[in-house]
């Protein structure tokens, strides 16, 4: 029993962040294990189309027949900066996924970025799935391109030397992009390049629509991957995103309504037996 008394007096002097921090991190393992589980079993949810990635996949189809490449980007951000860390990752990810089938299909591609890391990462991407097509020999390093370090704008303008010596069959960046994207964007659509853009900057989504109009919006991006591909991993990801997010949610006008309650509870004729001290 007085280690019963140990445990909880040991749990009540622990901060409520941390046991919030604790509950989220479960949270996150639990519905990761499930929805791994349902994905693999194909136990998945109609998703809602998203019609911007058609400009993709219709370059997709016609890469391997016209030979000409395909440019991926995560944009300029870095993978080191918390603020533009989480829609770098997504860039990454969504090329990958990419990487993936225009090697199986033949298609080439150019990839570019603008932090180490990010072109790290991509050269790593490249070369596996060339690997995991059979076709190592076809691996070409200089296919990866850093043009910038953590300089968007310097990033920007030398993206836009690469779209003039060739002609692209399309062109995918998704990633945090600020208004100096509208440099690289209106030199692609003077060469009437196709692009698929995509960013959660509000400062920058209106530029985006004046020079392609397949654009992601928002959350979006994250969730690009899962379209991207049949791999149950990406799409196991991409309900668990949706469950946290349902979930906190809840919590959120949970914790407001107790709140409310607990206000006017003074002006309640009636007594609430858990909100009695």
């Amino acid at each position: 029993m007085e280690k019963f008394s140990t445990l909880f007096a040991t749990l009540y002097l622990i901060p409520a962040q941390a046991i919030l921090g604790l509950l989220i991190i479960f949270m996150m393992i639990g519905f990761t294990w499930l929805h791994h589980a349902q994905a693999l079993h194909g136990n998945l949810p109609k998703f809602r189309p998203l019609p911007a990635l058609d400009t993709l996949r219709a370059a997709l189809r016609r890469g391997a027949e016209t030979g000409r490449a395909i440019h991926l980007s995560p944009g300029a951000g870095s993978i080191g900066q918390p603020p533009a860390m989480a829609q770098t990752m997504a860039g990454i990810l969504a090329a990958a996924r990419v990487i993936e089938e225009t090697a199986l299909k033949g298609t080439p591609v150019l990839v570019t970025s603008g932090d180490a890391v990010a072109h790290l990462a991509l050269k790593g991407a490249l070369r596996q799935a060339y690997q995991h097509a059979g076709q190592a020999q076809d691996y070409a390093p200089a296919s990866v391109r850093l043009l910038a370090l953590e300089a968007p704008t310097a990033y920007a303008m030398g993206l836009m030397t690469t779209y003039s010596p060739q002609r692209f069959e399309a062109s995918q960046i998704i990633g945090p992009l600020g208004p100096e994207f509208i440099l690289a964007g209106e030199e692609a659509a003077q060469y009437s390049i196709p692009q698929l853009v995509g960013t959660t900057s509000v400062s920058a989504l209106p530029l985006l629509f004046l020079v392609s109009p397949s654009v992601l919006i928002g959350e979006e991006i994250f969730a690009t991957e899962a379209y991207l591909t049949a791999s149950s991993t990406p799409q196991a990801r991409l309900l668990t995103q949706d469950a946290l997010r349902l979930t906190l949610s809840l919590l959120v006008v949970g914790g407001l309504l107790f709140q409310s309650l607990v206000a006017l509870q003074p002006m309640l004729p009636f007594t609430l037996p858990f909100l009695v001290p």
